[in-house]
């Protein structure tokens, strides 16, 4: 063999069957999935091989209209009644580095994948994923086995749809086959909780117990179904008082089908009462002076990833996203968002992606 061709052989002896995999079409760009194990920089050793992946991301944002979140589109940032403005952003904090570390034992492969970007406050570097899995279990910081990224919009704001669950959290989870093209998962995984107390009411929001999260999952060649239900038990404790709880629970539904080979449509719906936290809005607010109640949510999505030639590819998303407000909620909270997503893609070189992106959302 050659070197390149030693590397290969080397690189697919150390691919496996991880719950965390390539993405489930190759139609569009995928901006959820961890790097594939081959090709780029792989470091080999004694049964261990690593590859250093990521890329350098640059965004170019211009609002017509006044939103307060300058390097993504946050709807619920949006201003009402505000005056006009325009703002321009440059940053290119979406840049990521990864460490795909693997291992070949008599019994299995072992992984662990390392991600970051710097998303964080300043520029700061900070974690994205960090977990280790081999055969049916994982554990570490991934995205939630709540949602489903094979229905996650591929579009250039880094924010994504108004009812995605595009949250990542450390988690103990287990992943099985039901029968042919369907397979289980079962997690306990890490919790925290947007609680807004009656006025004049301090305390501390409390987490009781773990948030536990089910799902099935069906897929063949067409596309994936899947269903996903959450378990969460609420905690609030007011200054020299016991805690208070209530149960939550949601359900998140999602599905991907590919209509010819480059056409996907997905769509995704979401409900539940006391989950608003999962898109970083409240889960409980005042029903009363001394009494807060849990809010309920309800979301919904549906899209289509289009490409037109070897290099061109566009995304069209259109979403929503509904909480039913508590009685005593400022007139100024959010009761319901839209958002809107249309993209143009183009991968003129290998490894190198441009792109324009129309957004539009609304607030209420």
């Amino acid at each position: 063999f050659t070197a390149a061709d030693r590397a290969s052989v080397d690189a697919r002896d150390f691919q496996g069957s991880f719950t965390n995999g390539p993405p489930l079409t190759p139609v569009g760009v995928d901006l959820y999935s961890p790097p594939e194990f081959e090709g780029g920089l792989i470091v080999f050793g004694d049964r261990v091989s690593m590859k250093i992946g990521g890329y350098a991301k640059a965004d170019f944002i211009y609002d017509f209209d006044p939103i307060d979140a300058t390097d993504s589109f946050i709807t619920t940032t949006i201003p009402v009644d505000a005056a006009d403005r325009t703002n321009a952003r440059f940053h290119a904090r979406q840049t990521r580095l990864s460490f795909d570390t693997r291992w070949k034992t008599r019994e299995a492969k072992i992984r662990i994948f390392v991600e970051g970007d710097f998303f964080g406050d300043g520029n700061a570097f900070r974690l994205r994923h960090a977990y280790g899995e081999s055969g049916w279990l994982l554990v570490g910081q991934t995205w939630t086995t709540f949602t489903d990224v094979a229905a996650a919009p591929a579009t250039l704001d880094f924010e994504g749809s108004v009812s995605s669950i595009n949250r990542r959290q450390a988690q103990a989870r287990i992943t099985g086959p039901l029968s042919h093209g369907i397979e289980y998962a079962l997690a306990v995984e890490d919790t925290s909780f947007i609680i807004e107390p009656p006025v004049g009411v301090v305390g501390e929001a409390r987490t009781p117990s773990p948030d536990f999260v089910a799902r099935l999952r069906a897929e063949n060649d067409l596309g994936r179904l899947q269903i996903a239900g959450l378990y969460r038990v609420l905690g609030f404790q007011p200054v020299g008082e016991d805690v208070v709880t209530a149960n939550g629970w949601g359900i998140n539904t999602s599905a991907v089908v590919l209509l010819t080979e480059r056409t996907k449509v997905y769509s995704q719906v979401l409900f539940g009462e006391g989950i608003g936290s999962y898109r970083s809005l409240p889960d409980a607010a005042p029903a009363s002076a001394d009494r807060d109640q849990l809010l309920g949510m309800f979301g919904w999505m549906v899209g289509l990833t289009q490409e037109w030639n070897d290099t061109l590819s566009s995304n069209f998303t259109y979403a929503e996203n509904t909480l039913d407000n508590a009685p005593l909620q400022r007139s100024d909270e959010v009761h319901k968002t839209t958002y809107l997503a249309a993209n143009l893609l183009s991968q003129p070189l290998d490894r190198v992606t441009v792109g324009i992106e129309y957004l539009y959302g609304l607030r209420q």
